[in-house]
């Protein structure tokens, strides 16, 4: 694993004594849920609170590259781990596709189930030297954080990449499906009344 560092003599184990509290970012590998997550640890790592940003290689290296402010990345608080994962086979994007999924991305998703055994070894070394241990990770990495719950000192917050409006509005969407006939006067009531919580 590659811990990115400005001094190359410090270890892991003397970051991680330094601070009580330490954060471990697990990242869905994909641009849009990489890079905010990236910001979500260099706005963290700002307030002097150490940051292990654990991702596949490949992927570490597409946010960096495409990260917009690379300074921050330099902040000696942020600790970059890059993971192995298995070789798979990646199809070309489909022109025309009938799904505006893209599908070609669908093994590089499937390889991060891989990285649950070297996300569990990161996590019980960090959380040998810290007092505590917060895992932040995507929503959709659940099944690579699951080891959390057998560290004591450690526990997990799951990030949803979705914005407050596309959440908001899946809410009205799911209350406006479930409301009983086609009482217009009664959706508009509790339409209302969602738009003034």
């Amino acid at each position: 694993m590659d811990i990115h560092s400005t001094d190359p003599s410090q270890d892991l184990s003397n970051i991680s004594k330094q601070a009580e509290v330490v954060v471990i970012v697990v990242p869905f590998p994909c641009q849009s849920h990489l890079n905010q997550l990236l910001h979500l640890s260099c706005l963290i790592s700002s307030h002097n609170i150490p940051i292990h940003y654990a991702t596949t290689a490949t992927h570490l290296r597409q946010a960096k590259l495409r990260f917009n402010n690379t300074t921050h990345l330099k902040n000696s608080q942020l600790h970059f781990h890059e993971f192995p994962t298995p070789d798979f086979i990646s199809p070309p994007p489909k022109p025309n596709p009938s799904t505006k999924f893209p599908t070609h991305l669908q093994p590089a998703f499937d390889s991060s189930i891989h990285l649950r055994q070297p996300m569990a070894a990161l996590l019980h070394r960090i959380s040998g030297t810290a007092r505590r241990v917060i895992v932040i990770h995507d929503v959709l990495m659940a099944h690579v954080v699951q080891d959390v719950a057998n560290v004591p000192n450690a526990e997990s917050c799951a990030f949803s990449p979705t914005t407050p409006f596309s959440s908001y509005f899946r809410r009205v969407a799911i209350e406006w499906r479930t409301l009983p006939g086609r009482n217009t006067t009664r959706r508009a009531t509790i339409f209302r009344r969602m738009l003034h919580n």
